[in-house]
């Protein structure tokens, strides 16, 4: 069975001992590409364990890194549900509800309700 974090690891490592130490971000991208083995082109797990072994290498020299994810707005279900019942205007699930009960009143006030 193959070890797909070991294996990209080796032969991005691999890549990088053929490159001369001046070579631009372009170059390595190209060396990448071409060095990539069949198994990670070929999965959807191997793409995915590529393209995180690849971009980690590729910031080092020179590639801006990911902006994070935002996960200040996500609220569990079960805190969208406090939220709610406390009525809080700042949450999400307060929006929300803002937008149902508008459509509510918009459907009676044109009789399809």
């Amino acid at each position: 069975m193959i070890d797909w974090q070991k294996t990209a690891s080796h032969v991005i490592d691999e890549v990088h001992r053929n490159l001369p130490a001046d070579a631009d971000l372009a170059a390595r991208k190209k060396a990448l590409r071409a060095a990539r083995p069949w198994e990670f082109a070929s999965t959807s797990w191997g793409k995915k364990v590529w393209a995180k072994h690849s971009r980690k290498y590729l910031e080092k020299f020179g590639l801006p890194p990911l902006k994070p994810k935002a996960v200040e707005d996500h609220l569990l279900p079960l805190e969208r549900l406090i939220a709610k019942a406390k009525g809080d205007e700042t949450s999400p699930a307060a929006s929300t509800n803002k937008q149902l009960d508008a459509l509510q009143r918009t459907r009676k006030l044109t009789g399809r309700a």
